[in-house]
């Protein structure tokens, strides 16, 4: 089956008329449908959560709920990662045969493998996995700011993701790339405490090494009232300069 924009609009029109889709709900789809067709309308393309929670603006539990409505509309198929660093997919087209409905009928799906089914889930976890596996052996450094982006990192706070991908894209730029999860995790962790938890100055300070040209960030310096106290006191020392030589 072709897809196109058309298309799938004409579909989310036709649905509208049975079911009552919020703001969120529709924003969410045609979310989907041009992330698609950025991917040249394949019929299984790749998103993740903190991505779509970034572009529509909202929290995960929302994104869950939202996108629970279009999968029992009909409107979308979709299939978990198996974990944070396995990207959920979706397709407006194609039934995925693995896929475990937990978060719309709250079951798990315990029915054993069998021979007969686990070649057609075979071929379609293996080529998964194998593509994964091979992603993540190959220049880990260099693929680091790709994995922020697309949200593979689950202990960075969306608040703080615009900021942090733009230190990263700076160190890219010096060709300086953290080369494992643990030492990019100590790098964000210490932004969040230089900033005390605040994306605001987490900002500044982020802007403010990359207008230095600095291999690092550091604690921002706040010298405005050591500058006004100390010429303060300068003009009161030089107005009493003043009164004793005109006593004199």
């Amino acid at each position: 089956m072709n897809i196109d924009g058309y298309t799938l609009t004409e579909k989310m029109r036709k649905a509208r008329r049975r079911f009552r889709f919020t703001a969120t709900e529709q924003a969410l789809f045609y979310e989907l449908v041009a992330i698609c067709n950025g991917e040249d309308w394949r019929d299984v393309f790749d998103c993740s959560n903190i991505e779509l929670c970034f572009a529509l603006n909202v929290n995960e539990r929302t994104l869950v709920k939202a996108r629970e409505s279009l999968i029992n509309a009909g409107l979308i198929y979709y299939k978990s990662g198996k974990s944070r660093r396995v990207v959920s997919s979706y397709s407006f087209v194609k039934e995925f045969k693995t896929t475990v409905m937990t978060t719309v009928n709250n079951t798990v799906d315990n029915t054993p493998d069998k021979p007969t089914d686990k070649r057609g889930d075979k071929t379609t976890n293996s080529t998964t996995n194998s593509t994964d596996y091979n992603k993540l052996k190959q220049k880990p450094n260099e693929n680091i700011l790709s994995k922020v982006s697309h949200g593979d990192f689950d202990f960075i706070s969306n608040e703080f993701l615009e900021t942090f991908i733009l230190w990263l894209e700076y160190k890219k730029d010096r060709r300086e790339n953290y080369k494992s999860e643990k030492s990019l995790k100590a790098c964000y962790s210490k932004l969040v405490k230089l900033s005390k938890d605040n994306p605001a100055i987490a900002s500044q300070i982020i802007n403010e090494a990359i207008a230095n040209n600095w291999a690092g960030f550091f604690e921002l310096k706040n010298n405005k009232n050591e500058y006004g106290n100390k010429k303060q006191t300068n003009s009161t020392d030089s107005g009493d300069t003043i009164i004793r030589t005109t006593v004199l």
